[in-house]
């Protein structure tokens, strides 16, 4: 599914008025601003979900998970990283601890 995402994001990106191309073109600081901002939201969705656990709330905290996913994206799509080396790099990490990988980096 997150490849089908990524082929969406690279057709939008040849248009050139598309909001990809934009921020991809804008700077790579841009781009992580914008990943912080998204995470600010989603905290912000958070509480408000936590508080009154409704669908509405519910629905808004997934928006803000959605926004945030695709500036992540965006990140690895700016980064020319390739699915075979973030898949690779999970496999890895489930052959050790959580622990022992972070002490490792």
């Amino acid at each position: 599914m997150i490849k089908k995402i990524i082929k969406i994001i690279k057709k939008k990106i040849l248009e050139s008025k598309s909001y990809s191309i934009f921020i991809l073109k804008n700077n790579f600081d841009f781009l992580i601003k914008k990943m912080f901002e998204e995470l600010n939201e989603i905290m912000i969705s958070l509480q408000k979900y936590k508080i009154h656990k409704n669908c509405y709330n519910r629905y808004l905290l997934i928006k803000e998970v959605c926004d945030l996913l695709y500036h992540l994206l965006l990140f690895i799509i700016y980064n020319n990283f390739s699915f075979f080396e973030i898949e690779k790099e999970f496999f890895r990490r489930t052959k050790i601890s959580g622990e022992k990988e972070k002490k490792y980096r």
